[in-house]
């Protein structure tokens, strides 16, 4: 059937959008809602895309878990599934909380029947919180990695107050390469990371940002002084 996509010209998808929002970082790490962004990731879909999309899913899931034979996929495939209207109220309220907008529809040339068009507000959704999971700062992670350091390196156990400015530099230069990135440059920070997965993209800004602080070795020579004693 042959049909056209009418979108919205208002409509502009931002590169990135930064969440803080504590409701909002639950409804990213919903298991109802995360396949229905990862599915709007590739671009607007309309429902039933969305549904297709939401069932494979559900499949790599059940393989994941270790599901093989054919039947038992199906079976965890049906109790996971949603209809179509749980999809729509899902997709609402998604709409409701701006991770997604309807920006048009698709419309048939050969019979009167038109779909809604949705589309993520952002091709990417950034944690703020992403620095406090990669860098390890509590008190008590810091006395085990002291430790570790001293097993490591047979050496006296480093002070742990140098560890923590080894620390702090390594969350400044974190931070001072996302910023340049999602903010001056986020046009192309999205181009080319946009065929990564979203481990692979934090795996990448964490290989950056340590390549950025070994290029600055001046904000932790005390600690590298302790382990080479």
């Amino acid at each position: 059937m042959e049909t056209q996509d009418v979108i919205d010209p208002n409509f502009k998808q931002k590169p990135i959008i930064l969440i803080s929002d504590e409701e909002k970082l639950q409804i990213m790490g919903n298991p109802v809602y995360f396949p229905i962004l990862m599915s709007l990731r590739d671009g607007y879909k309309t429902v039933k895309e969305i549904e297709e999309d939401y069932i494979k899913y559900i499949e790599k899931e059940a393989k994941k878990k270790g599901y093989t034979t054919e039947e038992k996929i199906k079976l965890y495939i049906e109790k996971k599934k949603r209809s179509d209207k749980s999809l729509y109220r899902y997709v609402q309220h998604l709409i409701d909380t701006k991770f997604i907008a309807l920006i048009g529809k698709r419309v048939a040339l050969e019979k009167p029947m038109t779909e809604k068009l949705f589309a993520r507000t952002a091709k990417f959704f950034f944690v703020e919180s992403f620095y406090e999971k990669i860098f390890c700062t509590s008190q008590n992670c810091l006395v085990s990695i002291i430790q570790l350091l001293g097993l490591i390196y047979d050496v006296p156990q480093p002070e742990i107050s140098n560890l923590e400015q080894f620390t702090s530099s390594m969350m400044d230069s974190s931070k001072k390469i996302t910023s340049k990135l999602f903010n001056e440059k986020s046009e192309d920070f999205v181009q080319i990371v946009e065929n990564l997965s979203l481990d692979e993209i934090t795996a990448v800004l964490q290989t950056v940002s340590l390549i950025d602080l070994v290029a600055n070795p001046k904000s932790y020579t005390k600690l590298l002084n302790d382990l080479d004693k």
